[in-house]
């Protein structure tokens, strides 16, 4: 009997070991895939630095004197025009007269910046290198910086041929730094320096591998963990045309504007300068993509329900984003979550998308 049993068990076991191999379900892979649509990607460049004021101005008077008051205080906000100092002089007329040069001084300076930059946007603008509403932000800076020359060489005029107070006035806009007196000193020398605002301005050094994409006009922004999640927009006006002997890198200046007035001289953070920019680009994460050569990958994509293996080749990176050149067209479905369990012709299922 016990014969018997051992007989049947090994024909059970001999009957199912032998099989059909064919009848057994194909196991179908569990996958996730993102659909490939046109995008903007751009070749960035991240340099950190530190902000600069577009202007700055030393203020002092040439007569001798007694500063009888001081208004302002270091990191003051401070208008154009706006009382900083009060002094007590023996040539009071001469005192309001070198108050109103150091603020024509200063304007002219900012006009003729103005007036170069207006220069250069109108060269950009005529080969398209620059949009409409930069090179109209650009002109209206021009038109204002003119105006306050104009204004400044009015006040000036002005007095030549009268001044009533010993006042030191603000040349522009702008925030007051260092104050070099307080009240009982004599008037020689430094009295205090005011940064302008409105511009702001950070030198830029860089790697020389990227000199031949550097351009003034290129578009940058600045981010500072002091207001984290905040942008502020710029541009490139700028390029050193050489690289530095001693350091080896090139230099540009970037320039921001900033109407609320958050940006102040000394602020550390990151310039981004966009170097190359594509719209209408396939562009995929590089976790979709598997490396096969330095410029050609490897992804999956699913076509008729089974995983189809595709060779691209790639173009602009931007951090962990990859401009696709050549393999893929709009859309198409890349596996994004199971590329890696897959291989050609296995049977997936997209389980979300």
């Amino acid at each position: 009997m016990k014969n018997l049993i051992k007989a049947l068990i090994s024909i059970v076991l001999l009957s199912v070991g032998c099989g059909d191999g064919n009848t057994a379900e194909e196991e179908v892979i569990p996958v996730t895939v993102i659909a490939v649509e046109p995008s903007v990607i751009s070749e960035t460049v991240n340099v950190p630095c530190r902000l600069e004021a577009g202007s700055e101005a030393v203020l002092s008077v040439s007569v001798s004197g007694v500063v009888e008051e001081v208004l302002v205080s270091q990191g003051d906000s401070v208008l154009a025009g706006e009382r900083l100092l009060v002094l007590r002089t023996d040539d009071l007329q001469r005192a309001m007269i070198c108050d109103a040069a150091a603020m024509l001084t200063a304007a002219r300076a900012s006009s003729e910046y103005a007036g170069c930059n207006l220069q250069r946007a109108v060269k950009l603008a005529e080969t398209g290198a620059m949009s409409a509403d930069e090179f109209q932000r650009i002109e209206t800076e021009a038109r204002a910086s003119e105006a306050t020359y104009r204004q400044a060489a009015a006040s000036y005029n002005a007095s030549a041929t009268s001044a009533i107070n010993g006042f030191v006035l603000a040349p522009f806009n702008g925030i007051v730094g260092r104050v070099m007196v307080t009240q009982g000193n004599r008037s020689e020398g430094p009295l205090m320096s005011i940064f302008g605002t409105e511009v702001i301005r950070a030198e830029l050094l860089v790697a020389p591998g990227h000199i031949m994409k550097l351009r003034p006009g290129l578009p940058a922004v600045f981010s500072t963990d002091h207001f984290p999640g905040w942008i502020f927009q710029g541009s490139v006006v700028s390029v050193s045309e050489t690289a530095d002997a001693v350091s080896g890198l090139v230099a540009m200046t970037v320039q921001f504007t900033d109407t609320t007035g958050t940006l102040i001289p000394g602020l550390s953070g990151i310039a981004t300068v966009s170097l190359v920019t594509k719209e209408n680009a396939v562009v995929l994460p590089g976790s979709t993509m598997t490396p096969v050569t330095e410029s050609i990958w490897e992804v999956a994509v699913v076509h008729e329900g089974k995983a189809s293996m595709r060779r691209v080749t790639s173009g602009i990176r931007n951090g962990n984003r990859y401009e696709i050149t050549q393999g893929l067209l709009p859309g198409d479905s890349v596996i994004s979550l199971g590329n890696t369990l897959v291989s050609e012709g296995i049977p997936v299922r997209v389980v979300e998308q």
